[in-house]
């Protein structure tokens, strides 16, 4: 599998370096063009510790909060993820590069102790008319602000919970088309529209085999704005709206027998707001650097019985799960090249679940505090230590744990800059 992957990666870097037909190469020398169809290599190495006080393990605890997702029977747990001890995240190789003065590209390639995939793959336009781009491959929605950065790219070392719990660990990443349009406004204002097959591991996921339906994709769309006011100085803020609906199907064992027993189709929808304000001040190294961030989700879920082997009288009877959360978070530039962190986040505001036997339950609410502490000797290398203290409503009955992360990461090669 990875000797395969290293052989795309290869054809792909060929293509990419390749330049195109209509543009000479004494013309890209002149221009110093030559070097811009040159890939940008990159490798992210990222392994952190973590030690926390709870019988089963954070990952465990994940599982059971109340509200998000469907009961599962016994031998329906799957708890991985974080581990007590030392964990190593995908390593990413990364190339990107401009193929023409009409599109450039991206590959990042995931590779961990158990294999390796395609974490996305990126073509976009970089010449269409009135501010309107073209994005397509595999890569991870804009909605929000959190989703669409990679997880070297946090200010913590995990996610929020509620992006854990409702689009899992990789976000929502998958294969599709994006339109967005920069507006010609004196402030920032960029809308964006997105297309995906539907294939996310918790908020979309899709099988099709009898008795669930077959769908054809597309089978997810997005829609997300942003908008940012003029402000003076090294001020900037920016503020953000989305929504997305689509496709979900769940086949469930609720005996724990090991076989499925029960199925459920129907639409997984969410929508929320995001804001970030950030302050960059005029010292060196980020000292006295500000940022304040939040997001707020609300996740919808209306299902259908398509089949029950244990109760076929609910055949037809429909779910609906609603449940919300949100975080907010600050950091500040304390020293240079230090920065500290603090997270606050509750998920289960809103945590109802109507089932198909017509009646409902209501859940508590989950929350958690994170405080972080971070130094970068440069750009490429950063070292991090975390302490979270959760307060997490299961089946179980309320569970307080408390965590600890040490985190080390390096960026080796040319990166290409992140977003704001």
């Amino acid at each position: 599998m990875f000797l395969r992957l290293c052989v795309v990666v290869s054809i792909f870097a060929v293509v990419m370096t390749a330049g195109t037909p209509s543009v000479s190469a004494q013309n890209a020398t002149q221009t110093g063009g030559l070097n811009a169809f040159n890939p940008d290599l990159s490798v992210v190495v990222d392994m952190f510790y973590h030690a926390d006080d709870s019988e089963e393990g954070i990952s465990h605890i994940m599982e059971e909060i109340s509200g998000f997702g469907h009961s599962h029977g016994e031998g329906e747990h799957h708890h991985h993820g974080v581990e007590n001890g030392f964990n190593l995240r995908h390593v990413e190789l990364q190339m990107s590069a401009n193929a023409d003065p009409y599109f450039k590209g991206s590959a990042i390639a995931a590779v961990d102790t158990d294999g390796a995939e395609l974490e996305t793959a990126e073509l976009e336009t970089s010449s269409l008319p009135c501010g309107f781009k073209l994005r397509g491959g595999k890569f991870y929605s804009d909605f929000g602000y959190l989703n669409a950065q990679h997880s070297h790219q946090w200010d913590f070392t995990d996610q929020p919970l509620i992006y854990k719990l409702c689009l899992g660990d990789h976000g929502l990443n998958d294969k599709g088309l994006q339109a967005t349009w920069l507006a010609p406004t004196p402030f920032y204002l960029l809308a964006g529209v997105e297309a995906f097959q539907g294939d996310n591991e918790t908020m979309f996921a899709y099988s099709g085999e009898a008795p669930l339906p077959s769908d054809d994709g597309p089978r997810v769309g997005v829609a997300w704005l942003k908008c940012g006011p003029n402000l003076p100085g090294n001020h900037a803020l920016q503020f953000g709206a989305f929504g997305a609906s689509g496709s979900h199907q769940e086949a469930h064992d609720a005996d724990g027998d090991g076989a499925e027993d029960h199925w459920l189709a129907g639409d997984n929808s969410f929508w929320g707001g995001d804001f970030v304000y950030k302050f960059n001040a005029p010292l060196a190294y980020g000292q006295g650097d500000f940022i304040l961030q939040g997001e707020y989700f609300n996740r919808q879920k209306d299902l259908n019985v398509i089949a029950h082997d244990l109760a076929p009288a609910l055949v037809g009877n429909s779910r609906t799960d609603n449940q919300d959360g949100y975080y907010i978070q600050a950091l500040y530039g304390f020293l240079p090249r230090w920065r500290g962190g603090l997270r606050w986040e509750q998920v289960g505001l809103t945590n109802q679940s109507d089932l198909p036997d017509g009646t409902s339950e209501s859940y508590g609410g989950s929350s958690r505090i994170g405080v972080m502490a971070d130094f970068s000797p440069s750009e490429f290398s950063r070292i991090r230590l975390q302490v979270n203290q959760g307060s997490y409503e299961t089946a179980d009955g309320k569970q307080d744990v408390s965590e600890v992360y040490l985190q080390w990461m390096l960026s080796l090669g040319a990166h290409a800059a992140h977003k704001f």
